[in-house]
């Protein structure tokens, strides 16, 4: 795990630039361990424990944390009832809490918080109940969403976090390649794959795997389906899907590899071989001084002049760290610069409803000069 000296380093630059943007303080807020905990995460080292649930009177906030950031003083960490590790979490002053909603009212008010501004950051996840319910207790309270200044920590990532992904990308071919081989021996089904990819990711030190998608034949065409595998079986010369996601101690891995089950027919090994491609070209243009849109232009130079041209996908890729999708989002129009740190998920796919479907991702880290690194070895030409 990320240790607590650098999540304290973590804590005092949110402070700082909080400061600089005029803030008393921020409000931080972080959903399930397995959903949207990245900013609390990152800041605290909590990871909330427990699904989110209905709300009911005295009981709010289950399956979520938050983080008071003050600009001035201590800071202080909500949590819902299941509570924390405190051997893991780098805040002294933690208190549980039946009810998230009052809590944060009462603290906001211990603090002389009530009429300050304060920087929200995960607005996009805070229950509109909790919402409403502590700007109606205190009408001066200016709370406002707060969407840079810990989404521009989160970006780059630092020598541990690039460690600890490495570490992801790792598990992420344990869990794929006993997929992969499951599938390869012929007669299988969605199922039985995704229960050994599972299996071997959890047995290689994963905190948890989120799903390990198998979507074989037509279903290959559905980039997501619910279930993630099916009885359904897996009949020879059919593409497979396969995308693994999970964490291995807070830091995510989203690995995808498209294979053919055994020998297939010219249409789908074109299919393939264009996709591969295209992810190849994407991942060369991930270079630090270039932008997403650089990456997207050079898969887009594949896709365009193949007969899948009108079957490609808008988003190739995301950003990846403590969640399984960051900024920034792989797709046109997006102008950010890459710089060293970063770590992204490129993924263009083609997708013909019914047909069938390949994507192919690659993690990568972008470096201080050269290339890439690749930190998702298991092979991706598999037909």
């Amino acid at each position: 795990m990320i240790d607590r000296d650098e999540i304290l380093g973590r804590q005092e630059q949110a402070r700082e630039a909080a400061e600089r943007a005029g803030y008393a303080a921020l409000l931080v807020v972080g959903r399930s361990f397995y959903d949207r905990p990245g900013d609390l995460a990152y800041l605290t080292n909590h990871f909330p424990p427990f699904p989110t649930t209905v709300f009911s009177e005295g009981n709010t906030g289950m399956g979520h944390g938050v983080f008071l950031l003050p600009v001035a003083g201590e800071p202080t960490l909500l949590t819902d009832a299941r509570r924390h590790r405190p051997d893991l979490v780098a805040v002294a002053d933690v208190r549980a809490a039946d009810d998230l909603g009052a809590a944060i009212i009462a603290l906001l008010r211990e603090r002389g918080l009530e009429a300050a501004r304060v920087g929200l950051v995960g607005d996009d996840i805070l229950p509109a109940a909790l919402d409403r319910e502590v700007r109606a207790a205190l009408p001066s309270l200016r709370l406002d969403a707060e969407r840079e200044i810990v989404a521009e920590l989160r970006r780059i990532k630092s020598p541990a976090e690039q460690a600890a992904l490495r570490r992801a990308g790792l598990c992420a071919d344990k869990a794929l390649t006993a997929a992969i081989q499951v599938v390869g021996k012929g007669g299988s089904t969605e199922r039985a794959a995704c229960a050994a990819g599972t299996f071997a990711a959890m047995s290689d030190g994963a905190d948890f795997v989120r799903y390990l998608r198998v979507h074989s034949g037509p279903w290959s065409s559905y980039a997501s389906r619910w279930p993630q595998a099916m009885d359904r079986r897996i009949a020879r010369g059919e593409i497979v899907l396969l995308d693994a996601i999970g964490a291995v101690e807070g830091y995510q891995f989203d690995v995808n590899r498209t294979l053919s089950a055994g020998p297939t027919d010219s249409q789908r090994l074109l299919l393939l071989e264009t996709v591969a491609e295209a992810g190849e070209r994407a991942v060369a243009a991930c270079v630090a001084g270039n932008r997403i849109t650089d990456v997207v232009k050079a898969a887009d130079a594949v896709l365009s002049r193949s007969p899948f041209a009108n079957a490609k996908i808008g988003m190739m890729g995301h950003g990846i760290g403590l969640e399984t999708v960051e900024l920034p989002y792989v797709r046109r129009g997006d102008d950010t610069e890459l710089r060293p740190g970063m770590a992204l998920c490129i993924e263009p796919g083609v997708f013909i409803t019914d047909w069938a479907g390949a994507l192919i991702e690659h993690m990568v880290l972008i470096t201080d000069g050269g290339p890439p690194e690749v930190i998702s070895p298991t092979p991706h030409r598999l037909w």
